[in-house]
């Protein structure tokens, strides 16, 4: 008989073959997978987590398109002093301030920078009207005086007691690596360059980046912990090696197909994708498990037959459950494909993936390796009968009302969750970057941008009495509790301090402050006043308060500007007026639309199950765990969150493992019986204890994520564990309790079967410089058979004039195609190569009739003139350390008109182009030593009458900055040739400017006494 046995249990050689070949092929697969994961990306983005076509995105959007705010939220480095006898206005620490913000605005990634010792403004001093950064312009001995008073400076910039400042630097769209790069490399150059100061990096990317890079670094140690949790309860369940071997390979190979997966699909690595690891190693141990016991019962129980066989036996009786137990957790994160938001759609794809590449590598590795390695030995009590069951049964009826109401319970009192979350608590109490974050909201004016705009009629907010009235609304808002600062349009008049009272008296004063401000360089005025000058902003920082309240304060503020301005529109965006609210929404989409996934996991169990009746008991158990989870989440108070939202998804999907095993047992009994009859009891005996052990499994996975560094991991933990244990008492207490007492549920012999079958079918601007002043400068290469002089030659003799004179009526298109006309007359004369002249009088708007300005440049000195109609006078502008300076806010700077730019730049003839049937030279000229703006200017030049048709600028980083067209030309004076049209369009901030020339005279003998200070007032 032993030898019999012995025979039985030899492996054939086909068999072993194919094992062999399996796994072969699998390590094929898996060494493959290897090399795909260069291409696998981490990525981080703000807007990944932020729904896409939301009404309220859309209007923020436009605010900032509106107003010129940079999309992306800043770096702010706070700078505390450490010797407390000290201040920030000292010369020597301001021009190191200033030092270190200049280098970081030269780094990769980094759009602008902004500090104390940079920000612009217009100021009146007695060196006359400066146009620059504010500290520049004011004596050091006025610096304590001028900056505690001026709320454009404090507490933004500065703290009120002058001992920290804050350095802020706007970004780029950034993958997360690459982020995390340059934050390194910002707070590299700060500690090295303010060795005085304890530098500390905040702001909102800083947060998101650290909570980033802490969170995969916690993940990769939970992979290890939760996988070395998933082995000791393997150890304590099986008597040998060969599960935990077993397990391990399968995870491993499950592990980086998913990963290869990922990089194939171009999914990226997101903070949420890190828990995927963990949840594919859960997935993999509940299969093994439950296969492993299921093996061992069957050779112990079933029939005596050869070892090979009881395992393709048990893989066969096991192919549905399995795969329902695979399938259901899939449905139950595909539902998050649903949802708006980039983030958590991409994830719900991704863990689908994930579990279902999990589902084909178990099945495809289990055969193999439970055959040639030794068999699973389980302990004695983990394949034995159940009979802890037996108890519930004794008062099934009372056992199963019993938690049906305690969970409707629940679920009632989970009307009333906490809707209290900050926005910057994740991070532990002892960070870095958590200090930093209080200390702007305590010092630094606040960490949440909260936008109030008012729209009126165009050019109304240049009337003195309405500004008065937004100072004084200004000046209540920044005594609301919670309100760390507020600055407006007043703010930024006040700061010029071109009149005798803080704010102008007339119209025309007003216009001339907001003429002056045009032309600074980073002027702040386009940040505060629209280009029609209809709609004005005021901008408040909030401290980081409970989102309750903040939705409270942004009421309130709404509220007082809409009796203060009643005829205005008044509209709230920014990040204190969005993002609480979408997170809240997505945070009830997540909570509630398990009913989605609940839906499609009842519809399947119908085909399946083949009945009605069984599947929506089969839902029935699977209420419990959300219902527990907002019965905790309400009575705990705590704040609600995506990251806790999302646990319901998981939680469905995972609690419908153990109901496919449980009922696939039971109508496996079902279909073996005599009589048809449901045997709860011999279900649960068989069932009960695989089910506990792949439970307690997943319980041990997660269970690590109570020691997390983070309280918000440590809370996902604690949740995710609560809401096994209540799955736990939902299959395995209630269900089975529930159809002991109530076997109706899922038989009727009263109803015929042509019934159940219908019940069932019942469900089922610089070229425009060059063109102004006669340059030709954007195209002097030439092709053969033309000489480069040649060409400049032809281009000098059809252009250059030695002095000119015209009209110019300028049009500012702004991104969200709002604009503003503008009408001036200009004089250009350029005696020689070393004396430039340009003169430009206002003609409209009306407000600016007669403002004149005259800019001149000779013995290589460049001096600046302004002529203010409202006060008769005439002004120098003091000298800035800008190069370009926007021209009344257009997308024309002063360095088109800069008459001291060295022309010497270095050409190359690239191509000869044919467009619409014309041949045009393509001309790339490199300007990048003698301009401030731009690297180089690529220009197309007719070649029938060399005359500039178009030129493309592009910026210091070589990325294409502005496009140029020239059109309608007209022959004017002696053989001249200008433009009439001319239109720019900077592509990085879709404005435009559109310019029409007329009455163009040249060469009229215009003499340099006609270009005077003294001349701005005659006309």
């Amino acid at each position: 008989m032993t030898n019999q046995l012995l025979g039985k249990d030899k492996l054939p050689v086909f068999v072993k073959r194919v094992c062999i070949s399996i796994l072969l092929a699998m390590g094929a697969l898996t060494v493959l997978s290897v090399f795909t994961f260069s291409n696998l990306q981490t990525q981080y983005s703000l807007s990944q987590f932020l729904p896409k076509q939301n009404p309220l995105l859309a209007l923020d959007a436009k605010a900032k398109r509106t107003f010129q705010i940079s999309e992306s939220q800043p770096f702010i480095v706070t700078l505390q002093l450490t010797d407390k006898t000290q201040n920030w206005l000292d010369v020597d620490k301001i021009q190191i301030l200033k030092q270190t913000t200049e280098e970081l605005r030269q780094l990769e990634g980094v759009k602008n920078t902004l500090s104390l010792a940079t920000v612009e403004g217009a100021i009146n001093s007695k060196e006359g009207l400066s146009v620059g950064p504010l500290l520049a312009s004011i004596p050091p001995e006025k610096w304590i005086q001028q900056v505690v008073k001026n709320t454009m400076l404090s507490p933004a910039l500065i703290s009120k007691d002058l001992r920290t400042a804050s350095l802020v630097v706007y970004i780029k769209e950034l993958p997360n690596n690459a982020l995390q790069e340059l934050k390194t490399h910002i707070e590299s150059i700060a500690q090295k360059n303010l060795e005085f100061a304890k530098v500390e990096m905040g702001g909102t990317p800083a947060v998101q980046s650290d909570i980033s890079v802490l969170l995969q670094s916690e993940i990769r140690n939970f992979v290890g912990l939760g996988f070395l949790a998933c082995l000791i309860v393997l150890s304590i369940v099986f008597a040998n090696i060969t599960p935990v071997l077993i397990s391990f390979v399968i995870t491993l190979v499950a592990n980086l197909m998913i990963l290869a997966a990922m990089a194939i699909l171009g999914y990226s690595f997101t903070v949420l994708s890190t828990t995927i690891p963990i949840l594919a190693t859960i997935t993999v141990m509940s299969l093994c498990i439950h296969s492993m016991l299921r093996l061992v019962e069957e050779e112990k129980l079933g029939p005596p037959l050869p070892h090979y066989k009881s395992v393709l036996r048990t893989m066969r009786v096991l192919l549905g459950a399995n795969f329902l137990a695979a399938l259901t957790p899939m449905i139950g994160f595909l539902s998050l494909a649903t949802t708006k938001v980039p983030l958590i759609k991409d994830f719900g794809i991704t863990v689908a993936m994930a579990i279902f590449i999990c589902w084909i590598v178990s099945n495809a590795l289990l055969v193999p390796l439970m055959i040639l390695l030794p068999k699973p030995q389980a302990r004695k009590w983990a394949w034995a009968k159940a009979r802890w069951g037996l108890y519930f049964f004794r008062k099934s009826g009372v056992v199963a009302l019993l938690i049906i109401v305690v969970s409707v319970g629940l679920a009632i009192k989970g009307q009333k969750l906490s809707w209290t979350a900050r926005l910057f608590d994740d991070l532990p109490t002892d960070h870095q970057v958590r200090n930093s974050t209080e200390i702007i909201d305590r010092k630094l004016g606040g960490m949440i941008p909260i936008d109030i705009e008012l729209r009126g009629t165009q050019d109304i907010w240049g009337d003195p009495k309405l500004l008065a009235k937004l100072d004084s609304l200004i000046h209540h808002y920044r005594k609301y509790p919670g309100v760390g600062s507020a600055v407006g349009l007043p703010d930024l008049v006040a700061a010029s301090n071109l009149t005798r009272s803080r704010l102008p008296a007339s119209k025309a004063s007003t216009a001339e402050i907001l003429f002056l401000y045009s032309l600074s360089d980073q002027s702040p005025l386009k940040n505060y006043l629209s280009t029609d000058s209809a709609r004005t902003r005021i901008a408040l920082r909030a401290q980081d308060l409970p989102s309750n309240e903040l939705a409270r304060l942004v009421d309130n503020l709404v509220h007082e500007a809409h009796v203060k301005f009643p005829g205005f529109k008044v509209t709230a965006t920014g990040m204190g007026s969005t993002i609480h609210t979408l997170n809240n929404q997505l945070s009830k989409e997540l909570i509630f639309g398990f009913w989605h996934a609940m839906i499609a996991i009842f519809l399947i169990l119908i085909v399946v199950f083949r009945s009605v009746r069984w599947s929506f008991v089969a839902c029935i158990p699977n209420l419990v765990p959300p219902a527990v989870l907002l019965g905790f989440l309400a009575i705990s108070q705590t704040p609600i969150k995506p990251s806790i939202a999302i646990i319901f998804s998981i939680a469905l999907g995972l609690a419908f493992n153990n109901t496919v095993y449980f009922l696939e047992r039971l109508r496996s009994i079902q279909r073996n019986s005599s009589i048809n009859k449901l045997d709860v009891e011999k279900a649960l005996w068989l069932e009960g204890n695989p089910c506990l052990i792949s439970s307690l499994t997943l319980l041990a996975g997660f269970s690590v994520f109570l020691v997390s560094y983070f309280a918000m991991n440590r809370t996902f933990g604690f949740y995710m564990v609560l809401s096994m244990i209540a799955g736990l008492v939902g299959d395995l207490i209630l269900l089975p309790t529930l159809i002991k007492s109530c076997p109706w549920l899922l038989t009727n012999p009263k109803l015929p079967d042509a019934t159940k079958e219908k019940f069932m079918a019942a469900l089922s601007a610089v070229c425009f410089a060059f063109l102004l002043f006669g340059s030709p400068t954007s195209a002097r290469a030439a092709i053969p058979p033309m000489s480069v002089d040649k060409i400049a030659q032809e281009i000098s003799t059809r252009m250059s004039a030695k002095d000119e004179e015209f009209d110019a009526s300028m049009k500012i298109v702004e991104a969200d195609k709002s604009s503003k006309e503008r009408a001036m007359k200009i004089m250009r004369l350029s005696p020689n190569k070393k004396e430039h002249y340009v003169m430009v009088r206002m003609q409209t708007p009306k407000d600016l009739k007669g403002t004149s300005l005259l800019a001149t440049y000779k013995e290589g000195k460049e001096e600046k003139w302004l002529y203010l109609p409202s006060s008769k006078q005439t002004r120098r502008l003091a000298a800035t350390s800008s190069e370009s300076t926007a021209i009344l806010g257009s997308e024309l700077n002063t360095e088109d008109f800069n008459i001291n730019t060295d022309s010497s730049a270095k050409n190359i003839l690239q191509k000869e182009v044919n467009v619409e049937g014309k041949t045009f030279y393509q001309v790339e000229s490199d300007v990048n030593t003698v301009s401030g703006n731009y690297s180089k200017v690529v220009s197309l030049v007719s070649a029938d009458n060399f005359l500039p048709t178009k030129s493309e600028c592009y910026d210091k980083q070589g990325k294409l900055l502005k496009v140029i067209d020239f059109s309608d030309y007209k022959k004017v004076g002696s053989g001249k040739w200008r433009a009439g049209k001319i239109k720019i369009l900077n592509v990085q901030n879709n404005r435009g400017t559109e310019i029409a020339l007329s009455n163009i005279k040249v060469d009229q003998n215009l003499k340099p006494s006609e270009f005077t200070p003294k001349a701005l007032s005659e006309e």
